[in-house]
Order: C-alpha cells, then structure tokens, then sequence
C-alpha cells in the first residue's frame, strides 16, 4: 500500500489512536514518513480488551519516542446514546490536548469503508447536512482535522498492519448490531462497494444542485411563502431548513423536522409553530415561514405622566407614525401598558370589538400579539393597540403620546 502524504513536516500533528487496525496503520504510516506526532488515546472501559489496546499504543509510542495521552471515558448523561456521549468526550479530550501541545491539525482514521458507510447511514435516516460524506479536511472544537486514508480500505490498512508487524487491537463490539451503524456495515459487506460509491456520487451531485437552488431561492426571496415551497421536493425542503437555521445552530436536518415543515405547507391552520431548540421556532404565519426566537411573557407598566421612557417591548416618544399614538389628557393618568390579554376589547367607530378578532383580521401571527402593547387609561379603557387600531372618538384629535412596539 503506497501513500503520499503532502503535509507540512516543519508542523506537530496530533493523532487520534484507537488502538484498531486503521489507526495504527495511520500512526506507523505518519511515523515512517517523518512526522512530529502526538497521540491521544481514549480508554472507554467498556470491554476487557480497552486497557490491552491502550498498553500496545503506549508500547508502540515508547519504541518510537512518540508523547502519548490517554483519557478514560466515564458515562454521566443517562440521555444521550452511548455514541454521542463518546464522541464528544473524544473530540474535547482532542481539543484539550491540541490546544496544550500548540497542534497544528489532528489526524483521524476514516478510511473507505467508513465514507461509504456514512453515506449509507444518512440515506437510512434520511439527514441532511453539509455532504452525505466524509470531508478529507474540515475544522471540529477549533482543530484542523485531516483524514488521509478515505481512499483505502479497512481490508488494505489491515493487511498493512500484518505485513509490517504493526500491533493493533479488534473491537469485538463492532459485530453487535444494537447500532444502526454497525448493521449498516453489515450490510456493507454484502453490497458491491464500487456501485455504492458510485450511487453515493451521484447523490452527492443531485444534493450539490439542490443546494444552489436553495441558495438561490433564499438570495431572491426576503419572506418564504407557503405556495412557493408546496411546488418542491423533500430534497429541496430539507436543504432549505438546513441552509435556513444553521446559523443559528449546528442542525442535522431529518425526517422529523421535514414532516413537520410539510404538515406546515398543507395544514389549513393559518397559525402553526413546532419547537426546534430551546427558544427557536419554525412558525406558520398564515402564508408565510419564519424561524425566529419566541419570549412570550408579558409585560406591564404603570405610567403617572407623559414622560419619555424605554422598556425592553417598546418605547414612549412625542412623535411617531398615526397609529402608534393618541391624545392623552391629565384625566386617563395613571396609565397601563402592557400586553394584550384574550379578554381585550376596544370601541371602534362600528362598535367594540374584540381584539383577538382584529389581529385576526389583520394576520397577525399568533406568536407576535403578545408583543403588541396595549394602552389602558385608569378607568380600565382601551385607547390604543400600537400600530393598529385607536379608540374611536380620539382619531380626530392630535397625537400627544406614542408607543412605538420593538420589533422582534
């Protein structure tokens, strides 16, 4: 098996070990090419052969003169899959290590058979992300991580182990299938691999369009409207929420958030809205999708003059646009503002009406009405919905007082 490595050798690279077939092969491969190495290792103690893995890596560095760090897993999260916790505490141990020792990137051992197993697996669970592979560099926790042996298979790096006497150690508990993981690399060896990366390609092209068009749409349009995404496919769906929220977090867009966006599109519901984390939403606003973030307490205030005042909701000015002010007199001092309640009604010029019926009317979301501040005089009168409506007998009066509303 021959590799050329292209990395700069004047750098020192940190490399992951398991204690596997791959990334010792890595490790001896970086060595015999002259790198300046560090290794971090992670004993998870799960299996009676971790602290033997961990003893023929430290064994190995020592003959080679190579600094070597070990970390032991301790389970603490009762939610999270086993799979989840260990990555992370990996890549942190990583991130720890690298930071210390001033790393310049971190080598890994993904080879090909996990690339085509990543692909599988995310097909399986129908996810979107940046790529249905494995990228050959990319940044994690702030390090430089390099993959050099996507090209080569678990079966080469095996046998270059056995053909150079490279110790390596074999995780039994790859053959359980109690990970959707392990038993898509079951499948694996069933499968003709060339025609999987072959298929794997095309996909990888299809969601490479796709995602031009997604930006395309999203460059082109300001608001998203339910008619445009009702014409697109679950593709184009999926990218959209992808390109859309990732900014504000790191999403693996599956079929869980994808039906609930198409529930939203064909639902007769002209008010929808599905929690994505903690405070962010996906909402259907009659004909429109928004992704925003959502405080819903309310709020109230006791005003005894005209004074200029800021709150976090809104602020009180003596100027502003026509519906956002009324004319005030000593008489309606005290005054509330606060936030619209179920129960509101305001006298217009055809009668009282119930507030809710009117931000009805007029679309406004149902996540936005408790944003909107009401005006109340002490005699428990609403004069003034900001930006919407002003109680009748005062529209023809001059504007003393504003409350302009903070859009959020």
């Amino acid at each position: 098996m021959q590799l050329e490595f292209h990395y700069p050798k004047d750098q020192l690279y940190l490399v992951a070990v398991s204690g596997g077939p791959d990334s010792m092969a890595l490790l001896d491969l970086l060595f015999q090419n002259g790198y300046a190495l560090i290794v971090a290792h992670v004993n998870y103690k799960k299996r009676k052969e971790s602290d033997q893995e961990q003893q023929l890596i430290e064994k190995y560095c020592q003959e080679k003169n190579i600094p070597v760090h070990v970390a032991f897993f301790q389970e603490k999260d009762e939610k999270k899959s086993f799979q989840v916790k260990a990555r992370e505490f990996r890549y942190q141990f990583f991130a720890q290590i690298y930071q210390k020792e001033h790393c310049d990137g971190l080598f890994v051992a993904h080879h090909f058979d996990d690339l085509l197993e990543t692909y599988l697996l995310k097909k399986k669970r129908h996810v979107i992300n940046e790529s249905y592979l494995i990228a050959s560099q990319t940044n994690l926790w702030g390090m430089q991580v390099y993959r050099p042996l996507l090209s080569v298979s678990k079966k080469d790096l095996q046998a270059y182990c056995l053909k150079n006497h490279i110790p390596f150690g074999i995780d039994q508990s790859n053959d359980s299938e109690i990970y959707l993981r392990n038993q898509i690399r079951h499948q694996l060896q069933t499968l003709d691999k060339q025609k999987v990366w072959e298929q794997a390609l095309k996909d990888e092209k299809i969601l490479i369009d796709t995602r031009q068009k997604v930006r395309h749409y999203l460059s082109s349009h300001s608001t998203y409207q339910t008619h445009d995404l009702k014409k697109q496919d679950d593709l184009f769906l999926q990218i959209f929420l992808y390109e859309t929220i990732q900014k504000e977090m790191q999403p693996c867009i599956n079929r869980h958030l994808l039906s609930n966006l198409k529930n939203f599109l064909w639902s007769k519901k002209p008010n929808l809205k599905h929690k994505i984390n903690k405070d962010y939403y996906m909402i259907k606003a009659y004909s429109q999708i928004e992704f925003k973030y959502l405080t819903s307490s309310p709020f109230c205030y006791v005003r005894n003059d005209d004074a200029l005042f800021k709150t976090p909701y809104f602020e009180i000015r003596h100027e502003g646009l026509k519906m956002q002010g009324i004319y005030l007199t000593k008489e309606d001092f005290p005054i509330q503002i606060r936030s619209y309640k179920a129960s509101d009604k305001i006298e217009l010029k055809n009668g009282t009406k119930k507030i809710s019926r009117l931000f009805i009317d007029k679309k406004v979301p149902k996540e936005d009405r408790i944003h909107v501040p009401v005006l109340e005089n002490k005699d428990g009168k609403i004069l003034l919905v900001s930006g919407f409506y002003r109680y009748f007998s005062l529209k023809l009066t001059q504007n003393n007082y504003f409350v302009i509303e903070y859009k959020k």
